[in-house]
């Protein structure tokens, strides 16, 4: 059962309410998940490291898997690779702008960094080349999703063992019995939201003659970037400086890790050839001018956040222009 009509405005609606109960469903989550598992002994720090970079990518997760049971790869490849340029460019620009200025760890930048860079080099070769792909197809199959599975839990089982620098988990005093109940009601939230976008993006596209992509780079993935939105503001304006940036770091490392690797588990995503190629080449120097920012100091200014939302703006006119 697919929720569209033939009626465009009521489409329009429908993906504003999928987004919202998509982002809502998110965000009780993470809440009773970091309440069930403190409930159980699971360490704040762990809770806190984890949790927040996971909880938040949650709704690209369950948009773009339900995209891959519908064989729609570049929904899938324009969710994600939009969020993390939008995490970037869009998000930590906004901070930045509210904030002034942002410190971090030397930590962040030579292990958490470093490890985003080396996965955008590899998702983009990998679907240039289309190692475990049809001789002659771009893409990105079972056997790299596997790889991205494993790196998955590698870096996971790393962070859990770094937990003595993490920050502290906001997570809400609750009951076992109400954590569980608000675990399942989020889960029928987030299963239900993604469904409403997926099935509205599609049926637009088709409609208005263009690229999944396109839609997928620009509007899925800013209502899909909405809880790193919030969590960076909400770290800007506390003062949690750490959250604010390991948030978008840990967020766009858990995208390409878990995300791109369950859903082309699910199905091999094709994108769309040249388009989707560029795209990740542009979400990676999206990430290394971030990476050069933050090289020589301990903390990233305001001046650089307005060189990401124009960077974002530019991003946001080529993928409309230039995207078919």
């Amino acid at each position: 059962m697919a929720f569209t009509t033939e009626y465009f405005i009521v489409n329009i609606i429908l993906f504003i309410i999928g987004v919202a109960i998509l982002v809502k469903g998110s965000d009780w989550f993470v809440d009773a998940a970091a309440a069930l598992a403190r409930s159980f002994g699971v360490p704040e720090l762990v809770i806190g490291l984890t949790l927040v970079s996971i909880g938040t990518s949650l709704p690209e997760l369950a948009s773009s898997l339900c995209a891959s049971f519908y064989g729609e790869s570049n929904f899938v490849i324009g969710n994600i690779v939009g969020s993390n340029t939008a995490n970037i460019a869009l998000i930590l620009g906004a901070g930045l702008l509210l904030g002034g200025a942002i410190s971090f760890k030397r930590q962040v930048v030579w292990r958490d960094m470093i490890f985003l860079l080396a996965l955008g080099v590899f998702l983009m070769l990998w679907y240039h080349f289309g190692a475990d792909m049809p001789a002659g197809v771009k893409g990105f199959g079972r056997v790299g999703g596997a790889i991205l599975l494993v790196l998955c839990a590698v870096y996971s089982y790393v962070l859990c063992k770094k937990s003595d620098d993490a920050e502290e988990s906001d997570a809400p005093v609750m009951s076992r019995s109400k954590a569980s109940g608000l675990i399942v009601l989020s889960l029928i939230m987030i299963t239900l939201g993604a469904k409403l976008m997926v099935d509205t993006v599609v049926w637009s596209a088709a409609k208005m003659g263009v690229d999944p992509l396109m839609i997928s780079l620009t509007v899925v993935a800013v209502g899909t970037s909405l809880p790193e939105l919030a969590v960076t503001i909400s770290g800007v304006l506390k003062k949690r400086e750490d959250i604010a940036l390991g948030n978008i770091i840990g967020s766009g490392i858990y995208n390409i890790v878990l995300i791109i690797g369950c859903c082309a588990a699910v199905s091999p995503l094709t994108g769309n050839g040249k388009g989707s190629f560029s795209a990740m080449m542009i979400m990676n120097a999206v990430a290394l001018l971030l990476f050069l920012f933050m090289l020589p100091a301990k903390k990233l200014y305001r001046w650089q956040g307005f060189i990401f939302m124009a960077l974002y703006a530019g991003f946001v006119a080529w993928s409309i222009l230039c995207v078919k």
